[in-house]
């Protein structure tokens, strides 16, 4: 009977709680579910009622029994399925995806007829409906509290399965491990579950319980996935239980054991220990809590997330399948967060002096069980197909699968006791994380030495971190620079140690051959193929090792061909889109960039199916506060007693990392956002770096070493043609044009000499590839440091806008080649697109050469003393006839503006191309570049032109190059390359005006160095110039020219009158432009007073230079050009009257423009020699006529008259003796013997010894010589001058007292020259008389003044000598010689003179007694120049050449001969007139030849000229010439010459601020002959003058008249 009821009581259960879960709000009245509800409750009440009483137990049969189960299993199989939201009839959802949702809902309140207060309203009726899940769990639940015992042997394993899924499905957040009593549960069902569940796992079923709990770990094929899901995930949340139970004794233990060893008492002994009984009773409990380890669970563990992650979904409900799937997971990821957190507590309490140790095997167990976890992590994806982002920065806050792992991977890896495990962990979802995240773990890892060999898994990091996903995508640039800077650290520690360093480079080249091209390579990533390089050089090296065996050889050999075969397969690759290559491996050094973004916390929503929670595991409203330090030992009890969460260290979750974004972790740094880098680049920078330490390196003294170098040099060489993109060919001619030679031809790489002179940032800068402005190139170039010369960048050429370099926009709208334009274009029209910049100066370069600067040790790019050995030479010839065959067929510009741009600095280091392989590509480069120039066709196959640059361009970068080779001259065996050389110079001088000035300073040159060639095609070059002088841009350039040019008289030997007169047109054309300034000139104020100056000092040059016979043809012009220059004005102004008095001194005459002391001036003037007066002149009268001053003086002497003309340009003395006077007067017997002995040696100079050291008595005894003392004195004087010493083969004539030029040359006068000296010529009056001067005092006063102005203008220059090694003042003053090369300078820059009794040559200031007795002086007609000769200058006793500073430091000009090795600072020696150094230097480093005593007949200097700041540029040096040892010294003088009276300009303009007019020595004696005429005559009624050009020409020219 009582299977009958229980069958008819299971049947009406089952219908009504059928009847009661199809209820919905919508179609069933409240009133109706509401007693549905009661009748399931009243029968599930009646049967436990039945089952519980024994009477009716003990009659009940096992079949009874199992159908009561079975009914229970249906009933909870159905109520566990109905949704949460049951109770207000919404749409289901799955309840595994908010386990807490069972709770009672609270409805929102109806709305009420009435108002009364809150405390009154009465509560809705709905409240009173339960969810389903709720009645049967509650039965089920009463069941098994009266059945459990007699049921668990039997029914175990099926009640098991129903209590895991109800546990599952009320299940709620667990708080933090603590050693609380017991956390409340969200749901009393929750709780009753559990507490039957505790039973079954600790009672006396404990073990059958704990293998069943095992098993339904695994997703089970009996149910369906939902049940299985369940079950699986009751199963878990009850070993967590159960392991959180053993940890919370452990931490128990571990908390007494803290507190007894921390408090003693003062005796010593422990004190009481004031512990909780609930913490005691923890610590020590009943329960085996051993059983509940993690380790006895781990190896179960990780195979059920196995079978998990492997479970395919249910296809009838994909994402509900996989929501389920991933809260299984999400459980076994809270257990392991449960330890991690117990672990960080026992290690706070271990730093505490807990002494409290740590499992290994647990550490381990965590990490076995992680590492299989994150693999379902690695199959999420975002809907965009890329992997979902964890963040471990800033984890996100909700309860979720994702989340809960990024907790656990989020560790202090600098603290934490998982270090050993985490990082390969999170190594293996790489692709998941963020940038910052990657990057930090890299760091970690290093610090920690896990990418070292003292890791046992050092290696399998590295191919983790190598073969990282994405590690080279834009999005990892900081883990890329980390992780090759932590490979760079590694390499550089195992480099030595063959063991480590052959596995570790074995697997970098494994995995870089696998690494495909598409994938970004930067700068960082060269660290790769410099390892590779190293280890290629390191397996050479251990190949010819002594002791190697052979086959250990033949294994270095094979891995070293093999990665010298890779490199070039590499750098042969070709690139596809290398049309659109806009990234520039050489870029302005610019500042750091911001690391990427961080992106934010990922919506888990889109990438895991799991909703978020809350923002801990805890339901707690206040959020975890997160700690910046560890809590004091205080509230770290508190915790522990009350619950409350610790602060660990458990990084970026709970401890101290900020957001990336409000404050950047210290660990990291801004990282550089580095452009792509192609592979074929890394490879050749892997060749680069290979041929480096092969040959900058002491391998380079084995010759099998040296072998390999000129195998890699000459790959390098053929790479710049045919390397598989453009930016590699690019690498490699970096690296070639920095090679150098020094003075023993030892090859080195240049770097802090690499351009020094500025003369490759000058010429990228014509081709805007070199920014100009404040802090850019040019002014980088002209520091503190080191000044030179700079060429100014024009801002237009011949109307064109300049090109566009790096940094100027491009208004292109897109750079797609698959445009389709919108019509079409005809073919010859089509025109393509030019490429972005991919070098700008500055440069900074992907490669880098350790031993920068340093000579090889046995690699040579030329052998004197072996011309034919060839092992250890390199293939300059090679790398010459490349550079000729990228000129002649190029397509490239930016292969071909490089090489024009680096080519001249290189060349001028000529010790790096010799032998006769080079000398004979020198031919053919010459020919290359002067035919391209001649006939056009040089650099016509580009296709590709940036904005605003055409052919013309690169031909004008050329003609730098063709400059430098005028100093390879000796490798041309014929004289016709030279001819086209000039000839192409003259070519030039018809471009633009960067091209005119180059051509213009080439010529100025070739003045000296083709000499043969300038006079051949000089009368063409000055119709040149006299066709583009019409640029105020060019004047100083051609005035240069023009000066150098007339100081080489062999040049224009065949000119002709019209030749003269073109050269006189370019001159005086200068002056009309300077008196007719409008301020629209191109130039400053300085520069044309110094251009002015200049015209007419040429003018003076060229006149002398024509013979005197033929000079009064071309005063008519020269007068006419002048008057023109004065806008046709009756008042020229001073420097026109100095002109044209100065052409009437020398238009007849070559005469000094200064009188000397002679003989006949000595005898006839002497008053000693005559008794009836002591002075010499009986009288005396002064005219002025015009602009001159007249004096005629009678002497004492009978018959002797003496004519003084004192004029603008010079004094003119004449000694005459009139005939009408007899020699003999009445009553005398004997004739005048003193005018005889004068008229006989009138012709001999006076060596100011005769009158002065000898008197009357001691000629003969009496008072007058007779004839017998003449002819003695006559034969004495002749037999010493055939007596005179021959002069020093060094230092030549010794010139002393009276020595000036003049009396060393043929003079010549005419008749005319007399008169125009005794004229009033130049006076603008018709007829002008003299007037006499009556005021003897004034007169007395303007002799003495006047005679003290030069009659020529006179120049004072410093001389330094720089011995090796010299950098600083004191040392290089005290220098009293130098080497052979330097004295043979000073032996053609001047003359030697003596300075004690010098009258006649401008001494400078110099005091013999205190500066020296000799001195190196130069002179002309026009001027002479003083050298302040620092060598020659005596130090004495003081060590800081006070002395010497003072003269030199005044120089506003100072040659420096530097033999130092070192760039000579601008400001070495700091003056206030410190404004240009002529800097003489070897053209190749080293010092070793600079005091060898060497003939340099064919040696070359290298001349730079620096200036002060803002001093524009005046000379045509450039940047740097090369000059010859020959013609060193007259360029030199010529330059000295013009800086002088440019810097006088500069100085008198106050740098060019003031517009003063800078008057000269001539100049000055024209205004102090007109003062003076002023103060002693009134003035007169002009007459009316002739104002016409005409009238004037014909009274100034005096060639008519005279």
């Amino acid at each position: 009977m009582e299977s009958q009821i229980l069958c008819l009581l299971a049947s009406w259960i089952e219908r009504a709680f059928d009847g009661f879960a199809l209820t919905r709000s919508d179609t069933n009245t409240h009133e109706d579910r509401l007693a549905r509800q009661r009748s399931v409750e009243t029968l599930t009440a009646l049967l436990i009622r039945l089952v519980s009483k024994p009477e009716v137990v003990s009659r009940i049969t096992e079949d009874d029994t199992r159908t009561i189960v079975e009914l229970w299993e249906r009933l909870l199989d159905k109520a566990l399925s109905i949704p949460p939201d049951f109770t207000l009839g919404t749409p289901s959802a799955s309840p595994l995806l908010e386990p807490q949702s069972s709770k009672t809902i609270t409805p929102p309140k109806l709305p009420l007829s009435h108002r009364r207060h809150h405390s009154s309203t009465s509560l809705p009726k709905l409240s009173l409906l339960k969810q389903p899940a709720d009645i049967v769990v509650d039965a089920y639940m009463t069941y098994l509290s009266e059945r459990l015992v007699a049921l668990g042997p039997i029914y175990l394993s099926r009640i098991l399965p129903l209590l895991l899924r109800s546990l599952a499905f009320y299940m709620s957040p667990l708080p933090r491990v603590s050693l609380e009593a017991g956390a409340p549960h969200q749901h009393t069902l929750e709780q009753q579950v559990w507490t039957l569940l505790n039973q079954l796992v600790t009672g006396p079923y404990a073990s059958s319980s704990r293998q069943l709990l095992k098993r339904h770990l695994f997703p089970s094929p009996e149910l369906d996935f939902h049940a299985s899901a369940q079950v699986s995930l009751g199963a878990l949340r009850a070993i967590r239980m159960c392991i959180r139970e053993a940890l919370q004794s452990r931490l128990a233990r571990a908390l007494i054991t803290l507190t007894t060893s921390m408090d003693y008492s003062p005796a010593g002994a422990p004190t009481h220990l004031a512990v909780e009984r609930t913490i005691m009773e923890r610590a020590w409990g009943k329960d085996d809590s051993e059983a509940w380890e993690l380790i006895r669970f781990a190896n179960v563990l990780s195979r059920a997330s196995r079978a998990w992650i492997a479970q395919l979904p249910d296809p009838s409900s994909a994402d509900r399948s996989q929501q389920q799937k991933e809260a299984v997971l999400h459980e076994i990821a809270a257990i392991i967060k449960d330890t991690i957190q117990t672990i960080a507590l026992h290690q706070e309490m271990d730093e505490r002096g807990g002494n409290v140790d740590v499992d290994d095997e647990e550490i381990e167990a965590v990490g076995r069980i992680t590492r299989e976890l994150v693999v379902y992590i690695r199959s999420l994806k975002q809907p965009d197909g890329s992997p979902a982002q964890i963040s471990l920065d800033n984890p996100d806050r909700s309860i979720s699968f994702l989340s809960t792992m990024s907790t656990i991977l989020a560790q202090d890896l600098k603290t934490t006791l998982l270090f050993p495990v985490l990082p390969s962990i999170i190594l293996s979802i790489a692709d998941h994380l963020p940038d910052r995240d990657l990057s930090h773990l890299l760091v970690t890892m290093a610090d920690r030495q896990c990418l070292s060999p003292t890791a046992l898994t050092w290696l399998e990091h590295w191919r983790s971190i190598l073969t990282m996903p994405d590690l080279f995508a834009s999005s990892r640039s900081s883990t890329r620079q980390h992780a090759m800077g932590h490979l760079q650290a590694v390499w550089e520690f195992v480099k030595d140690i063959p063991a480590y360093r052959k596995p570790l480079a074995s697997l970098v080249f494994e995995i870089w051959k696998q690494h495909t091209g598409d994938e970004l390579e930067d700068n960082p990533a060269l660290v790769v193929w410099n390892v590779l390089a190293d280890e290629a050089v390191l397996r050479l090296v251990e190949k010819h090792a002594e002791d190697s065996s052979v086959e250990a050889c033949e294994e270095e050999e094979q891995v070293c061909e093999e990665i010298l075969d890779f490199f070039l397969t590499m750098a042969h690759e070709l690139r596809l889109d290398d049309e659109d290559d806009a990234a520039s491996i050489l870029t302005m050094e610019s500042s750091a960039a911001s690391p990427p973004a961080i992106p934010g916390p990922t919506n888990i929503a889109t990438t895991s199916p799991i909703l978020s929670r809350m923002s801990s595991d805890y339901p707690s409203p206040q959020r975890e506060k997160e700690a910046g330090a560890l809590p004091s030992f205080s509230n770290l009890l508190s915790q522990f007693t009350s619950g409350t969460r610790s602060h660990s260290k458990t990084r970026r979750a709970t401890n101290d990392m900020p957001t990336p974004v409000e404050m950047p972790s210290p660990a990291l740094t801004a990282v550089d956002v580095a452009p792509s880098t192609p592979r074929s680049v890394g490879a050749v920078i892997a060749l680069i770096s290979v041929f480096s330490q092969l040959v900058f390196t002491p391998l380079a003294h084995s010759a099998h070493i040296l072998w390999h170098a000129r195998r890699v040099f000459r790959q390098l060489v053929e790479l710049v043609t045919a390397a598989g993109c453009i930016r590699a060919r690019l690498t490699a001619l970096q690296f070639l044009v920095r090679l150098r030679a020094d003075r023993d031809h030892r090859v080195y790489f240049a770097k802090a000499e690499y351009d020094k002179d500025g003369n490759i940032a000058s010429l990228a800068a014509l081709i805007s590839r070199a920014e100009t402005g404040p802090g850019t190139v040019e002014d980088l170039l002209r520091d503190d440091d080191l000044r030179r010369a700079r060429a100014r960048v024009p801002q237009e050429r011949d109307g064109r806008r300049l090109s566009r370099g790096r940094g100027q926009p491009r208004m292109e709208a897109s750079r797609s080649r698959s445009r389709v334009p919108t019509r079409p274009i005809p073919t010859p029209m089509l025109k393509l697109r030019a490429r972005d910049p991919m070098w700008s100066i500055p440069e900074t370069l992907s490669f880098t050469v350790a031993a920068s600067d340093v000579s090889s040790e046995g690699f040579m790019s030329y052998d004197p003393s072996r011309p034919d050995h060839v092992d250890s030479i390199l293939q300059s010839s090679l790398y010459l006839a490349k550079l000729v065959e990228v000129i002649e067929t190029e397509r490239e510009w930016e292969i071909l503006s490089y090489v024009l741009c680096h080519l001249p600095t290189q060349l001028a280091n000529k010790h790096l191309f010799c032998g006769p392989r080079s000398k004979k590509l020198i031919g053919k480069l010459l020919a290359a570049l002067c035919s391209g120039i001649s006939e056009g066709s040089l650099a016509k196959q580009i296709e590709r032109w940036p904005d605003g640059i055409i052919s013309r361009d690169a031909q004008g970068l050329a003609f730098h190059t063709l400059t430098v080779l005028i100093s390879y001259q000796r490798c041309f065996d014929s004289p016709q390359p030279l001819h086209q050389l000039v000839e192409v110079f003259l070519l030039g001088l018809s471009g633009q005006p960067s091209t005119q000035k180059c051509c213009l300073n080439a010529l100025s040159l070739s003045a000296f160095e083709l000499q043969s060639s300038m006079a051949k095609y000089l009368s063409r070059i000055m119709e040149k110039l006299s066709q583009i002088m019409s640029n105020p841009a060019m004047a100083v350039h051609i005035i240069d020219f023009l000066a150098i040019v007339g100081s080489r008289p062999s040049l224009f030997v065949n000119f002709t009158e019209n030749d003269y007169k073109m050269v006189f047109a370019v001159a005086l054309k200068y002056l009309e432009h300077h008196n007719r300034r409008d301020g629209s000139l191109a130039i400053s104020w300085a520069l044309s007073q110094h251009v002015r100056i200049m015209s007419y000092y040429i003018m003076y040059v060229w006149f002398l230079a024509i013979d005197i016979p033929d000079r009064q043809k071309h005063v008519s012009y020269i007068i006419r050009q002048l008057l023109l220059a004065n806008g046709g004005k009756v008042e020229v102004d001073a420097p026109t009257e100095v002109a044209f008095d100065w052409l009437a001194r020398y238009t007849y005459a070559s005469a000094d423009p200064r009188p000397a002391k002679s003989t006949l001036c000595e005898i006839v003037m002497n008053p000693t020699l005559h008794s009836r007066s002591s002075e010499p002149a009986t009288s005396e009268k002064t005219w002025v006529l015009g602009n001159s001053v007249v004096t005629i003086r009678v002497l004492e002497r009978r018959g002797w008259i003496e004519v003084l003309s004192r004029r603008a340009s010079g004094l003119t003395k004449f000694l005459v003796r009139a005939e009408n006077v007899p020699m003999i007067p009445l009553g005398d017997v004997d004739p005048d013997l003193v005018s005889v002995s004068a008229m006989l040696m009138m012709d001999r100079e006076n060596d100011g010894e005769v009158a002065g050291d000898e008197t009357p008595h001691e000629l003969n005894g009496h008072g007058q010589p007779n004839l017998d003392d003449v002819k003695l004195a006559l034969a004495k004087s002749a037999q010493g001058s055939h007596s005179i010493p021959p002069p020093d083969p060094i230092t030549g004539y010794v010139w002393s007292r009276s020595a000036p030029s003049q009396r060393r040359k043929e003079v010549s006068i005419e008749p005319s020259y007399f008169a125009l000296q005794l004229s009033a010529y130049p006076d603008k009056q018709p007829v002008n008389r003299g007037r006499l001067v009556t005021e003897r005092s004034k007169l007395a006063s303007f002799f003495r003044t006047f005679d003290r102005m030069p009659v020529i203008d006179t120049h004072k220059v410093g001389v330094m000598y720089v011995a090796p090694g010299q950098e600083h003042e004191t040392e290089i003053l005290r220098n009293t010689h130098g080497s052979p090369a330097y004295t043979r300078f000073l032996e053609g820059l001047g003359r030697l003179i003596y300075l004690r009794g010098q009258v006649d040559v401008y001494d400078g200031g110099l005091d013999p007694d205190v500066d020296g007795e000799y001195a190196y002086a130069w002179w002309d007609d026009i001027g002479q120049i003083l050298f302040h000769t620092a060598t020659l200058m005596p130090t004495g006793d003081d060590p800081n050449c006070t002395s010497k500073k003072a003269h030199i430091g005044n120089d506003y000009v100072r040659i420096v001969w530097n033999d130092s090795g070192k760039p000579y600072r601008f400001d070495t020696l700091a003056t206030q007139f410190q404004f240009v150094n002529i800097v003489i230097e070897p053209h190749s480093r080293g010092a070793i030849a600079a005091f060898s005593n060497n003939i340099h007949e064919h040696e070359y200097f290298k001349v730079t000229v620096q200036r002060a700041p803002n001093m524009v540029e005046f000379t045509p040096i450039g940047d740097f010439k090369l000059i010859s040892a020959t013609n060193l010294p007259h360029l030199v003088r010529q330059l000295s010459l013009l800086a002088d009276w440019f810097s006088s300009v500069w100085q008198s303009t106050g740098g060019d601020t003031k517009r003063d007019e800078v008057v000269t020595n001539w100049g000055s004696r024209l205004a102090a002959i007109q003062r003076f005429r002023d103060q002693v005559f009134p003035a007169e009624p002009p007459l009316e003058p002739d104002d016409t050009l005409t009238g004037q020409q014909r009274l100034r020219d005096f060639t008519a008249y005279y």
